[in-house]
């Protein structure tokens, strides 16, 4: 393989009890959309379905389809907004979606469908949905006709921000969603906290569900959290070496200059891969456990790394190169780093490699 990402499920499930702690009797809805953070969705489905996940929830309808024609059967919630027409295809699937406005509803009585719904509260985060008044009436209605009434939501929008100000922010979104505690008994899923939340504010309202996304793989934002474990690494192998025998230019653009007996590598992984553009001569990879500065323009299917003398002598082609892990990601620093759009930027080239304890036991690609 070219480069592959070695996905630990045992530590996938270790975080999981991880969160359990943290929240009490309260479910725990995994967020598996964008092929779950660019990790496999159908795999991470599988397994955590095995594992007492009870519903998942993905961002789209073709994204819930995809677990049902690869054998899921637990609940699956669409969070994004569904068109009229993909209601009707959700309730043919047993898919729930998320009810934004009256005409969902209005749709949903005229074609006498029983699709499972979960109505969705903007208490700050200025999408989608009910503001929290009209919310409560909206629950009402659907109590009052009887529709599959699955679940009242909203979404956490600086949880992961680790300020004062964004601090207050949040605990006023939970403040406004605590009007829906009285349905507890009588809704199954009344949830809010989203990653942040769940680290940050379980002590607040939370609901009778919680949302687990980013965290499962043991990150919140930018950062490792403690305690967890980690879940992801990517690697990639060395195309390429050699040592300059004078000052050159390395990739596109002559954006760095190596000096004269210097050496460098080319590894197989480049933006089309997951390394991202903005990595160029800021971030960097481990090999042989040094750290490989990124130098030169990343290219579309290559990159190139600066080898430093301590580990010169071990460079061979074929030698493994980590280039993604949660500890790489919190220690380069670049404008606008974020987690999320490294991980689910993982491209279709790179194997998924899924372990259990250490052990590969699927290869998927």
């Amino acid at each position: 393989m070219r480069a592959w990402v070695e996905i630990e499920m045992s530590n996938l499930l270790f975080n999981i009890n991880e969160i359990k702690k943290k929240i009490g009797d309260a479910e725990i809805i995994a967020v598996v959309k964008a092929d779950s953070y660019g990790f496999g969705v159908v795999e991470i489905a599988k397994y955590l379905e095995g594992h007492n996940v009870n519903i998942f929830a993905v961002a789209c309808l073709e994204e819930a389809l995809e677990l049902r024609k690869n054998g899921i059967t637990k609940e699956i919630l669409v969070l994004g907004p569904s068109f009229l027409d993909e209601i009707e295809e959700a309730c043919q699937n047993d898919i729930q979606i998320t009810i934004g406005n009256w005409e969902q509803i209005k749709f949903i009585e005229e074609k006498n469908l029983n699709v499972g719904i979960h109505i969705k509260i903007d208490t700050g985060m200025g999408r989608l949905g009910f503001d929290e008044k009209e919310g409560e009436s909206v629950v009402n209605y659907c109590l009052e006709k009887n529709l599959n009434l699955k679940g009242v939501y909203s979404h956490l929008s600086s949880a992961d921000v680790f300020d004062k100000e964004a601090d207050e922010y949040t605990k006023i979104q939970l403040k406004k969603f605590e009007i829906f505690k009285k349905y507890e008994n009588t809704i199954k899923y009344i949830h809010i906290l989203n990653s942040g939340g769940i680290l940050r504010f379980n002590n607040f309202y939370k609901g009778n569900a919680v949302r687990a996304g980013i965290c499962m793989y043991g990150m919140l934002g930018n950062e490792k959290i403690k305690g967890f474990k980690d879940v992801f690494t990517v690697k990639t192998k060395v195309l390429a070496f050699k040592r300059v025998e004078e000052n050159s230019f390395i990739s596109y653009g002559r954006t760095y200059t190596l000096k004269k007996g210097e050496m460098f590598a080319t590894l197989g992984m480049g933006y089309a891969d997951g390394m991202k553009k903005k990595l160029s001569n800021k971030g960097y990879v481990i090999i042989e456990g040094e750290k490989c500065p990124i130098i030169g323009q990343i290219c579309m299917d290559m990159c190139m790394v600066k080898i430093p003398e301590s580990i010169q002598d071990k460079i061979k082609i074929e030698t493994e190169a980590i280039v993604i892990t949660a500890e790489i990601i919190e220690g380069t620093n670049v404008e606008h780093k974020c987690s999320w759009d490294i991980l689910t930027g993982i491209g279709k080239r790179v194997y998924r490699v899924y372990m259990e304890n250490g052990k590969p036991y699927s290869i998927v690609r």
